[in-house]
């Protein structure tokens, strides 16, 4: 997909039920879109002295608008995606069943998967990262202070490598797993809160939030981190 405007940084958008999504960059201008063929595992590839003929599993419809790219599944079933982008994009990027594998981008990422990897290398700018079930991880090259980020998880944990000079505001919520840095953290007040426990007002009841905040390098950009199962781990780049 050729560039039409070059006044600004392409758009990917793209959504997939079920397959592997993985973006690279190049030092070209165009987006190239890759679907390989294959088939189901076990599948032989020769029978009877004949070759089997290998056809896209699914098949993908791409359209640009002002540089906006979308890809789109048409029709269901298993399949890999292989997207070459310039650096400077910035990518919308959702799959229900598979991973999600991004290099060296400079912009703005969201990557969501319900059944799989998160894995962001070499990134530039803002992510927002969820998965229902798998792992994240993302290392920033450098972060755009001026914009909020975001990693959650419900099952997994979360581990996010940042420049040393991050400048943050923290908010952590690991309900059932511990919280690792090497980020001089202050912390913040997280007072424990009394409240009725009845509509007659004879009980009470005393609760302490698991959620953490505080700060790094004197605060700056808002991070969020959620999971309910696993650890959060958050690192300085070294």
């Amino acid at each position: 997909m050729p560039a039409r405007n070059t006044s600004h940084p392409r758009v990917i958008n793209c959504s997939v039920l079920s397959g592997n999504i993985t973006i690279k960059t190049h030092s070209a201008t165009d987006v190239i879109v890759e679907e390989p063929s294959g088939v189901r595992a076990g599948v032989a590839a020769t029978r009877d002295g004949m070759k089997r003929i290998d056809a896209p599993m699914r098949g993908l419809e791409v359209t640009e608008d002002d540089n906006v790219i979308t890809v789109r599944n048409r029709f269901g079933g298993h399949g890999n995606l292989l997207i070459t982008v310039p650096a400077d994009t910035s990518l919308h990027l959702k799959n229900l069943n598979g991973n999600v594998t991004v290099d060296g981008v400079h912009g703005e990422v969201s990557a969501h998967t319900q059944n799989g990897h998160i894995t962001l290398d070499h990134i530039s700018g803002t992510v927002t990262a969820d998965s229902l079930n798998g792992p994240i991880h993302v290392a920033m090259d450098a972060v755009d202070a001026a914009k909020p980020m975001a990693f959650s998880t419900l099952n997994g944990p979360i581990d996010v490598t940042f420049p040393p000079d991050l400048k943050a505001n923290l908010a952590v919520k690991a309900s059932r797993g511990p919280v690792y840095s090497d980020f001089e953290v202050t912390l913040g007040a997280n007072p424990a809160t009394t409240q009725k426990g009845d509509a007659s007002g004879m009980r009470f009841e005393i609760r302490i939030d698991r959620n953490i905040s505080g700060t790094i390098n004197g605060g700056g950009s808002q991070l969020t981190f959620r999971t309910l199962n696993g650890a959060v781990y958050i690192r300085k780049k070294k």
